[in-house]
Order: C-alpha cells, then structure tokens, then sequence
C-alpha cells in the first residue's frame, strides 16, 4: 500500500483569518507543523500557513491581535482608496524589523506551500508555490509580494500586484479553499481549516447589493466582476464536499477544522482586540477537537 501523502488547506478572509492563525499556532502544539507534504491556501490563510512552516506560531496570532486591531492603521473607513491597507501588512507587520516572517524558511521547508492568487483579468485561480518562488528569486523578497497579491483584495485594498508580468488580486475570489487543488496533487490525508461554518455559501448578489456593487466594480474587468458578483460555484462545491465527504471517503480522509460558534467568529474587518484573541482561542479548542487530543 502507498504510503498517505498528508496535506493542509487554509482558509483565509480578511481579519477572519484570525480564526486560522489560531488553528495554526494549535497544529503547531500538536507536533503537525512539519507533517505536511503540501499546504494549500489563498488570502490570509497563506500568510498563516507560511508561519507554521517556518516555526513562528508564536507570532501569528499576536500578530493580528496584538499589532492589527483598532489601534493599527491596517483599516481605515474613510481611507476610500485604501480601506484595508494591505502594504501595512505586508511591509510593517510581515516584514517587521525584529521579528519579520522567515520567508527563507519558507521557502526551504520540505513541505510545499501553494499559494492561490486571482488573475486581474481572466478572474481566474492560478497557483504559485514557495519552491517556484525559490527559484525565482533565493532572497525570499518575492515571497513577500506573493502574500502582498493573495490578499489584495478588490474594492476596498485599491491596487493590483503584478508578479512576474501578471497581475493579480486576492486569491480567495478565485479559490477560497482550495481542497481540490490538494485532491488533485494527491494527498490522500488531508486537513482543512476553514474560516466559515459549513452552512455558509457564496450567492448570486441581488437587488439594490448587486446594483452598488456593479457600480463599485465599473473599472474592474468583466471576468473580475462576474466573478465577484456572481455565485461562487467552486467555492459552495467545496463546502458540500466538506459537509458530506463520502464522494471521497474511499481514497482521501479529509479532517474539518471549522468555527465551532458563530458568535465567536471574527469579521473580515474586525478590530477589537479581545474579539481576535477569543476567536483564535476558539480555533485552538476546535483543532484538539477535531484532533481527538487534549488541550495543552
């Protein structure tokens, strides 16, 4: 019998990517950190899933607490330009001048991350994993704007990110969860970390939503709108096959760390601080769950 190739997929979501900084500093505790084959993620899933990979779970959570809530300058309502500053993000808290995220670490760790990022004009998904990156460029600053173009996210970060020569937002309009990408590479173990309980789906907007939204979108690409506007088709598929695996159950084992309490759950531009903390500590609860193990 082949041996199980083991894989994770990360959810991200704006500041609900608290939730999966959690879940990440807990598979850490769990001694998980470095059983992955391959770490599939988009938005901030990917940022979180890169520093369980290069062993800074300490800071991730503290990381979203601790230096981007409603103290930081990361989201600002009256910013029109810029409601979500993303380059906040990437060049003060990713690139911190005392304890910035090892990307070479990254980039070296035997386990392989594949980032999901949106094609600006065809809207859709592509893949670029930390060994492309690495070969790219060794110095691991090109890491950095991959993490910048999976979380850019349309409307309210006002800017694409152009990475060798294409241009990119963030990948969780394109592909939020990427389980079946982790299907297709042939995990057969696979962890899967959401930031959305499973009766969530991604609808069609409509009415007075669907004309605001067609409005706020006018410059944007055809594709782009459609797809934001649009229902999520791949995005509802994966939540099915989360909530009734069975079409799989005979080849893969797919574990489901999801929010166990709506209540708790972060928005994707919470700010307070003891929000962030309680959800990523609802994370932690959640994985030892789903684990089958006790809470250190």
């Amino acid at each position: 019998m082949a041996a199980e190739l083991r894989g994770l997929v990360v959810q991200g979501g704006g500041m609900r990517g608290i939730y999966s900084a959690g879940a990440m500093s807990a598979l850490a505790d769990a001694g998980m950190a470095s059983s992955y084959a391959h770490i599939f993620a988009s938005s901030s899933g990917a940022i979180n899933a890169a520093y369980l990979m290069s062993g800074q779970t300490d800071l991730v959570a503290a990381g979203y607490a601790d230096h981007l809530n409603r103290s930081s300058p990361l989201i600002r309502y009256w910013r029109l330009n810029k409601i979500v500053d993303i380059d906040y993000l990437v060049d003060n808290i990713l690139r911190h001048s005392e304890s910035p995220l090892d990307v070479k670490a990254v980039i070296e760790s035997p386990s392989i991350l594949h980032v999901v990022v949106t094609d600006m004009y065809t809207a859709e998904p592509v893949e670029v994993t930390s060994k492309d990156v690495g070969g790219w460029d060794s110095s691991g600053n090109l890491m950095y704007e991959l993490f910048r173009g999976t979380s850019a996210l349309p409307l309210i970060y006002g800017r694409v990110v152009e990475i060798d020569g294409r241009k990119y937002v963030d990948g969780g309009v394109s592909d939020a969860i990427p389980l079946v990408r982790a299907i297709e590479a042939g995990c057969t173990d696979i962890t899967v970390v959401t930031t959305r309980n499973l009766n969530f789906r991604r609808h069609k907007k409509s009415g007075i939503t669907r004309v605001l939204s067609t409005l706020a979108l006018a410059s944007h690409p055809r594709a782009l709108r459609r797809k934001l506007l649009d229902e999520d088709k791949l995005f509802n598929k994966t939540i099915n096959l989360l909530q009734d695996p069975t079409e799989v159950a005979d080849k893969i084992r797919i574990t489901v760390v999801a929010p166990s309490d709506e209540s708790r759950l972060a928005g994707r531009t919470t700010r307070g601080r003891d929000k962030l903390w309680d959800c990523a500590q609802m994370a932690r609860q959640d994985v030892f769950r789903a684990l089958g193990v006790s809470v250190p």
